[in-house]
Formats: C-alpha cells, sequence, structure tokens
C-alpha cells in the first residue's frame, strides 16, 4: 500500500525535498562540494610535492630511502643533496676559513703530535693565524676548526714554506699555542711540532666552486 499524501512518510520525503529546492541550502550544498574539491585538489598538490622525483624532504630516515632516491636523481639534484649535507656541516668561521684559502693563499700551520722526531704519533693540536687573517669570531676554537676542516678533507697540510718562516715564529710565540703545547707537555712528555703550510685541498676547492656558483647561473 502506497503512502497517502499526509503519512509522516510523504510529508518527511515532501519536505526535504522543498528544503533542497531553497536556494540557501543549494547553494550551501554546492559550496560543500566545491570545498572539498578545493582541499582534494590542495592535498594531492602537496603530497606531490612532498614527494618530488630525485629529491628529500629532510633528512633520510633509511639507506633504502637513499637508494630509492638515487634511482631518479638528475647530475644537478645529486650535487645539490652534496653540498646541502656539506653546508650543514660547515659553521661560519669555517666558511671564512675556507674563504681565505680559496684563492690558493698559503698559512703557516703547526701541527702537534705524539711521538719523537723520528717517530711521527697521533695530531693532537693544529694552530694557524688563518683564523686571523679570515677575521673569524671564535679564534680561540682555530684549533677545533682546523681538525674539523681536516676530518672533512676539506684543507690540507703541506711541506714547510721558506717564506713564512717569520709567521711561524709569531704563531710560536702565540700565548695560546704556547699554553696549549704546555698543557700537552704535562700529559705527553713525548711531543713534536712540525712546520706545515695549510693549503686548501683539491676536494676543497672543487666544494667551493661549486657552493659559489651564483643562484642566476644555476638556474
Amino acid at each position: 500500500m502506497s503512502d497517502s499524501p499526509l503519512s509522516p512518510a510523504s510529508l518527511r520525503t515532501r519536505i526535504q525535498q522543498l528544503l533542497l529546492q531553497l536556494p540557501p541550502v543549494q547553494r550551501a550544498d554546492a559550496r560543500y562540494h566545491e570545498v572539498e574539491q578545493e582541499l582534494l585538489h590542495g592535498l594531492k598538490h602537496r603530497l606531490e610535492s612532498l614527494n618530488e622525483p630525485g629529491e628529500l624532504e629532510g633528512p633520510p630516515h633509511s639507506l633504502h630511502e637513499l637508494l630509492d632516491v638515487s634511482m631518479e636523481q638528475s647530475v644537478t639534484q645529486a650535487q645539490a643533496m652534496l653540498l646541502q649535507r656539506q653546508l650543514e656541516q660547515l659553521t661560519a668561521d669555517e666558511a671564512r676559513l675556507l674563504a681565505a684559502l680559496s684563492d690558493g693563499s698559503a698559512f703557516p700551520l703547526l701541527t702537534v703530535q705524539s711521538g719523537g722526531r723520528f717517530s711521527r704519533g697521533e695530531v693532537l693540536h693544529r694552530y694557524s693565524n688563518v683564523g686571523r687573517a679570515a677575521g673569524i669570531q671564535c679564534n680561540d676554537f682555530i684549533a677545533l676548526y682546523l681538525s674539523r676542516l681536516f676530518a672533512q678533507g676539506l684543507v690540507i697540510a703541506s711541506a714547510f714554506t721558506e717564506s713564512l718562516r717569520t709567521d711561524y715564529e709569531l704563531c710560536e710565540g702565540d700565548s695560546g699555542f704556547r699554553s696549549a703545547e704546555a698543557e700537552l707537555k704535562t700529559h705527553l712528555p713525548k711531543l713534536s711540532t712540525r712546520r706545515e703550510t695549510l693549503r686548501i685541498s683539491p676536494l676543497g676547492r672543487q666544494l667551493w666552486a661549486l657552493m659559489t656558483i651564483p643562484a642566476d647561473v644555476e638556474e
């Protein structure tokens, strides 16, 4: 038996039909679907931007993630990732040190090692006046800066340079260097101090060239 025009079911159906025909309800319903589509489109775009082929958002969470990215990377993307990681390891003072060395300039380097004159051991301390020449802020930590740059392979120590003889003598008379050397000798009587020359390494020069490419040229 069909519902009569006055039955509760018929009235509910008729009321719903009338409400949907009202302009405010129709506009609200249309706006809901419009907002829904905007949200879905925005979410899709955001997900796509977070998964650009050959790029990572933030540090990798696993080796497999890096290997997956490497399958889609271009040369430019690989270089950008390398430079980003390298820059994350540098302080502003260390960047100034590299800048002072980047044109091929050489600076005196005093290297304190364990062992005697003929038996080199572990490098315990390094000192140079390159910090003052570069205008770094924390010159008291030049030994730490140098150890970090050596560990990253960005600088090298070559043989004694005769033309820097006076600079070596000034470095040896520096109060900070003398204090560090004296303190080391209280714990390790057998020490040797070598006069060497601080230079930027081939790797350091290559990375410096990449890091200083102007943005408009890179684009």
